[in-house]
């Protein structure tokens, strides 16, 4: 029952974990050159973060025994905190950093970018910062994981949710394909700038509400 509670809750609270996921990992993707399989493997390495961070929260969820999260009093400057974090992870991918030479297709723009080095843990980090985002569906799970008397059922139960969720983010390595493009590959990263800022004010703004 465990188990079947978890996927069931991911696979309901699916879709609104992809509008968490995929303003951070469609960008990365696009501005990525890989093969399908390389996109795979990226998506893994995202969804390996997350539930690292899951498991995390459910060991936290068994050991207080109470939704802690939910009852978190600076909860808003928690997950301001971790929204900047973020934010600045995706500036760096986005801006930072060397780019590559443009080329033919995109040969009108006026300054030369160079690529950036790429970080292994990029998208470790990505997922793992997205899933300990206090989301709504990850608050739900966090409440209903505190309440299982036992450590490897809250675990079991994030593990499940994890799979449950996770079902709809299996499509995304086809949209690393079109990354192959030089032209999409820089909108790409562009696009993960302009959502690190975007996520950069609103983590900001989270924590002056938390402070205030």
């Amino acid at each position: 029952m465990v188990l079947a509670n978890g996927f069931l809750l991911g696979l309901a609270s699916g879709g609104a974990c992809l509008a968490y996921c995929a303003p951070v990992l469609v960008p990365y993707l696009l501005g990525e050159d890989r093969t399908m399989r390389g996109s795979a493997l990226l998506v893994g390495s995202f969804l390996g973060g997350r539930l690292v961070g899951y498991l995390a929260f459910a060991t936290m969820a068994w050991m207080t025994q109470v939704a802690l999260v939910q009852d978190l009093p600076h909860r808003t400057i928690v997950t301001g905190v971790i929204t900047v974090g973020l934010a600045l992870l995706l500036i760096a991918y986005g801006f930072a950093g060397p780019m590559r030479d443009c080329r033919t297709s995109c040969a009108s723009v006026a300054v030369r970018r160079f690529q950036m080095p790429r970080p292994r843990l990029t998208p470790v980090l990505l997922g793992l910062l997205t899933g300990a985002s206090l989301c709504p569906p990850f608050l739900l799970a966090f409440g209903s994981a505190a309440q299982l008397p036992q450590l490897w059922q809250s675990l079991l139960f994030f593990i499940a949710f994890f799979l449950g969720t996770s079902v709809y983010l299996l499509p995304l390595p086809f949209v690393g394909l079109a990354g192959r493009h030089d032209a999409i590959r820089t909108v790409g990263r562009l696009a993960a700038g302009v959502v690190g800022l975007f996520y950069l004010y609103s983590g900001i703004m989270s924590v002056i509400a938390g402070i205030q």
